[in-house]
């Protein structure tokens, strides 16, 4: 692909090359990745003031991502809004005013945040996100405002096929006290969508003391939480209107947790058929979901 046919966003262009950046290459990234929303509306100076690098870096960095200057990712930034997506192509205008008539482009906002996300999802990296779901002895699901109910149904599905599933801080509890005794055979899924409370930061670097395997679930802005997880994934996430759309990472939990089940094998199925055996006992006034055990297969 040649520079001038190159329309990938630029986060995208820094997550394919993140691995190989030098340290201060990799602050400017942070800045630029926390940024991107307005990132047109900073001059190089700024984003390299912010990262504490000098300008010639920061110029380096912009071409290392395939842009001739830093001005013309300034440029494919303001158009990001219009590149490559399926409201652009239906509307010709890419606006964010709603109408009763918009559901359909709501709907393919969404289809564009599993696409990328799919596409940047590398293979290897949902096998590690599987391998530590699987083999952790206990599990600590955390998140914030937004990101709690993500971390809910990743507990409500994850609970179905492990016996030790925590949802963190229960009502009353304090974060010191659902923290301790953390160990490195257990595992801390963390969902850290924007925005961001600070103190998740000194949560994480909490449990990356102890030693704990992190996995960090984060949109593209993550940047800072990401330097404190073993495995981080990212979700686009970008709403329509108002709001961030969150079908990119509900979609990703279920097909984690479904092939979680699968690696498990017979101790899900086991799992499974005495959870259905006890919601038949307990719930006498509806019908169980499943009148019969599950296969072991």
């Amino acid at each position: 692909m040649s520079e001038q046919d190159d329309s990938r966003p630029i986060d995208v262009r820094i997550m394919e090359i993140y691995d190989e950046l030098t340290a201060s290459e990799r602050r400017l990234a942070a800045v630029v990745m926390e940024s991107q929303n307005n990132l047109a509306s900073f001059t190089a100076g700024e984003l390299a003031a912010k990262a504490s690098i000098s300008n010639a870096t920061a110029a380096r960095f912009f071409k290392r991502l395939g842009y001739a200057s830093y001005n013309e990712a300034r440029v494919m930034a303001r158009q990001s809004e219009d590149w490559g997506s399926p409201l652009y192509e239906l509307t010709g205008t890419g606006g964010k005013r709603l109408s009763a008539g918009d559901f359909g482009l709501h709907i393919a906002q969404d289809l564009q945040n599993l696409t990328r996300t799919a596409e940047m999802l590398g293979e290897n990296e949902i096998e590690r996100a599987v391998a530590m779901l699987a083999g952790a002895k206990r599990i600590w699901i955390l998140g914030f405002r937004n990101s709690m109910a993500l971390a809910t149904y990743a507990r409500a599905l994850l609970v179905n096929l492990k016996p030790d599933v925590r949802l963190i801080p229960a009502a009353g509890m304090s974060m010191g006290e659902e923290l301790a005794g953390m160990g490195p055979e257990d595992l801390f899924l963390v969902f850290g969508f924007r925005r961001r409370p600070a103190q998740l930061r000194d949560i994480m670097a909490a449990v990356q003391k102890a030693g704990t395997p992190i996995l960090l679930i984060a949109d593209m802005t993550a940047a800072r939480t990401a330097q404190l997880a073993t495995l981080t994934l990212r979700c686009h996430n970008r709403g329509h209107a108002l709001f961030d759309s969150y079908v990119a990472p509900m979609s990703l939990i279920n097909y984690l947790c479904s092939t979680t089940s699968q690696v498990l094998g017979e101790a899900a199925v086991d799992r499974l058929a005495e959870i259905e055996e006890l919601h038949s006992a307990l719930d006498q006034l509806g019908a169980p979901l499943v009148t019969r055990k599950l296969p072991k297969a």
